[in-house]
């Protein structure tokens, strides 16, 4: 089986955001500056990079797709943060419709046609429980009679936390999401084409057959002030609590997520 991740890290396009602009200049002018992109940063080095390295199954391969006008220093930051974790490939694209671009780099960077392709997404600050990868691949083995009768099938697990990330750590709430951008996959049959780009995520129970997990702990989603959905529609509140000794041993555990790690990074001087 191949199993391929897909996360845009501001990819400059058309497109893909809530938050909308009348020009292209002026959404570069938004994804490139220097705040937004330090807070990307920031939670991407501190809570995602660490998720997707920390996997007890390595067999996997994510791809990191940015614009191609890129800012080269941040660029050269993100080649840094990466360099030792080999399941991530950065590819640049030129600036396009976002679905087009997005299924165009699942399909130029998947495996062969004649073995099955899971695919996951996952964004640029939230982070995954550190057996995603080994659970997805077991449970396509468990449904293999299941997505050989369909073109392809969801699968979902929905449970975790959404958390703030700061000088003084994670502060999380109990969180349950179904279909959301994290720790959610689909299977494809061998021999077709499509991505989970072909599909919105929230409607994929529309689309195919689904199997929800919603007793384990996968998913972190994370929240701040350049959330595309908060930024457009206020967002929810949620009931957020520091870390106790007992969860920072957890969400090392669970996500290997080190809360004193998150500390230090976002405790940095914005330069």
């Amino acid at each position: 089986m191949d199993i391929l991740g897909l996360c845009r890290f501001s990819y400059l396009g058309e497109g893909g955001f809530k938050m909308t602009h009348d020009t292209l200049d002026e959404r570069r002018a938004f994804l490139y500056q220097q705040e937004r992109l330090e807070t990307r940063f920031r939670h991407f080095e501190a809570i995602t990079l660490p998720s997707v390295a920390g996997q007890t199954d390595p067999d996997f391969r994510l791809l990191v797709v940015i614009g191609q006008d890129f800012p080269a220093p941040y660029l050269e930051r993100l080649q840094n943060l990466t360099r030792h974790v080999p399941q991530v490939l950065i590819r640049a694209y030129p600036a396009m419709r976002h679905r087009r671009v997005m299924i165009r780099a699942m399909r130029d960077n998947r495996g062969s046609l004649e073995q099955p392709s899971l695919q996951f997404r996952l964004d640029d600050d939230d982070a995954m429980g550190r057996d995603f990868i080994a659970r997805f691949r077991e449970t396509a083995e468990d449904i293999r009679a299941l997505w050989s009768k369909h073109r392809a099938i969801a699968v979902d697990f929905n449970r975790g936390y959404v958390f703030r990330a700061g000088a003084e750590g994670l502060q999380v709430c109990a969180y349950n999401y179904a279909y959301s951008a994290i720790a959610l996959g689909i299977i494809v049959q061998p021999g077709l084409k499509e991505t989970i780009m072909d599909y919105t995520r929230g409607k994929l129970w529309t689309d195919m057959p689904t199997v929800t997990f919603p007793h384990e702990d996968m998913m972190l989603r994370a929240h701040h002030d350049f959330n595309d959905s908060r930024m457009k529609h206020g967002g929810k509140n949620f009931d957020y609590a520091p870390l106790t000794p007992g969860q920072e041993r957890y969400f090392k555990n669970r996500f290997n997520i080190d809360n004193a790690m998150v500390k230090q990074v976002f405790s940095r001087r914005l330069e």
